[in-house]
C-alpha cells in the first residue's frame, strides 16, 4: 500500500549516473542557450521594478515566520494591531498546510498536519481540517510549503550562503523520498489507533505505553515543535554559573542536535528535510498533484537538450525537463518559482487549469 502511494517522476533513469552530484549555481550561467534581446522594465508592472519573484518570496516567508508566532512578535513590539491582523486570518483559516504547532506560546496559526494528528488521536474525525486542506492544496498546490512554512523558510535561508549544492541522482532521490511515506504511515497509524481506543474507552494503557508519542507521534522529531514549543519550556543558561542547566535538558539535547543537523545539512542539500523526512509534505503532495495553479514550460522557448538551469536551481530536485511542457505534475513541487526566476529563456510560466 505504501509503494502504491509513492509517485516516481522518472520512468527511465540511466544506470551510470552518480549517486551524488555537486552543482554550483555558477554553472547556470555556463549552460548554453539562445541569445535573447535585453529585457526592459515595463511601467505596466511597477512592482517588478522593485521586487523580483525571489525577493518577494523571501519577504513573504519572513512575514509568515513571524506571523505564525505573532504573539512573540507582539510581545517584542507591543502591537495590538499585529495580533488583531493575524488573529483575523486565524478566524477565517485556523490551519494552513505547513508544520506549526498550536501549543507554542507564541502561535496564532497551526499547521494542518499537526492539527490532524491531535484530532485523530483524540477520537475526532477532522472534517473541517481535511476540507480546508483539500481546498487549499487542490487550488494552490504546495505553495504554502514554498512560501509560508517556517521550517521551509529556515532551510531556504540556511542554503543561501553556499553556492555549491549536492544533488542526489534520480534513483537515490526517489528512494530517499520513500522515507517520509513510511513516517506518515507510522505517525498517522498511531494517531488513529489511539483515537479508536479512546472511542472504545481502552486508551489508558496504550497512552501510558506510547508516552509522548500518544498525542502526536511526530512531535518529538518535528523541528517546528522543537523550536517553537520545546525550546520555550526549557531552562536556558544565562551565565557561566548556569551552564549546568544544559545537563537537565535530557531528550531536548538530542532534539536540538537534530534541528542543528537539519540546518547544517541544508547548507549543502536544499530542503532535504522537506524532501525526505517530512510526512506532512507527503500528505500535501497527495492532494496537490493536480492543483489548479502550477507551472509549465513554453515549448517555443525551452531548450531541454542544452539547458538544465531549472533543474540545477530547483530546491526539491525535481527533474523538470522530463515533465510534459503543458504542466509539471509533481507532488514535490512547492511553487517556489526558482525555476522561473532563473530560466534564461523565460520558458517557465505559471499555469491555471
Amino acid at each position: 500500500m505504501v509503494e502504491d502511494s509513492e509517485w516516481s517522476e522518472d520512468t527511465e533513469v540511466e544506470e551510470d549516473e552518480s549517486d551524488l552530484e555537486e552543482v554550483s549555481d555558477e554553472e547556470v550561467s555556463e549552460v548554453p542557450h539562445e541569445p535573447e534581446a535585453p529585457r526592459r522594465l515595463s511601467l505596466e508592472n511597477p512592482i517588478g521594478m522593485i521586487f523580483n519573484v525571489r525577493m518577494l518570496r523571501r519577504v513573504v516567508q519572513l512575514l509568515f515566520l513571524l506571523g505564525i508566532n505573532a504573539y512573540i512578535l507582539a510581545m517584542w513590539i507591543g502591537g495590538e494591531q499585529v495580533l488583531a491582523f493575524w488573529e483575523g486570518i486565524r478566524d477565517i483559516l485556523p490551519t494552513l498546510p505547513v508544520i506549526a504547532p498550536l501549543e507554542a506560546p507564541g502561535a496564532v496559526l497551526a499547521g494542518t498536519f499537526d492539527t490532524l494528528q491531535r484530532e485523530f488521536s483524540g477520537g475526532i474525525f477532522p472534517f473541517f481540517t481535511l476540507g480546508a486542506m483539500i481546498i487549499i492544496l487542490t487550488v494552490l498546490g504546495r505553495s504554502s510549503c514554498g512560501w509560508v512554512c517556517p521550517i521551509g523558510t529556515i532551510q531556504d535561508f540556511a542554503t543561501l550562503p553556499k553556492r555549491s549544492k549536492v544533488r542526489p541522482s534520480p534513483n537515490t532521490e526517489n528512494e530517499l523520498r520513500r522515507i517520509k511515506t513510511y513516517i506518515f504511515v507510522i505517525v498517522m497509524g498511531l494517531a488513529i489507533w489511539v483515537g479508536i481506543s479512546r472511542i472504545f474507552g481502552t486508551a489508558e494503557d496504550l497512552v501510558r505505553i506510547l508516552g509522548p508519542f500518544a498525542t502526536a507521534a511526530f512531535d518529538p522529531f518535528n523541528p517546528a515543535f522543537i523550536i517553537f514549543y520545546e525550546a520555550t519550556t526549557q531552562f536556558w543558561p544565562y551565565s557561566l554559573e548556569t551552564l549546568w542547566f544544559i545537563t537537565q535538558w535530557g531528550l531536548f539535547l538530542g532534539q536540538i542536535a537534530f534541528v542543528i543537523l537539519i540546518v547544517g545539512v541544508g547548507i549543502w542539500v536544499p530542503r532535504w528535510f522537506c524532501r525526505w523526512l517530512c510526512p506532512a509534505g507527503w500528505l500535501y503532495g497527495a492532494f496537490s498533484r493536480e492543483a489548479l495553479v502550477g507551472i509549465g514550460r513554453n515549448p517555443a522557448r525551452c531548450t531541454p537538450d542544452t539547458c538544465s538551469v531549472c533543474e540545477v536551481v530547483c530546491p526539491m530536485n525535481i527533474r523538470i525537463r522530463r515533465s510534459p511542457y503543458k504542466a509539471l505534475r509533481s507532488p514535490e513541487c512547492i511553487l517556489c518559482l526558482e525555476c522561473k526566476s532563473h530560466c534564461p529563456n523565460g520558458a517557465i510560466v505559471l499555469r491555471f487549469s
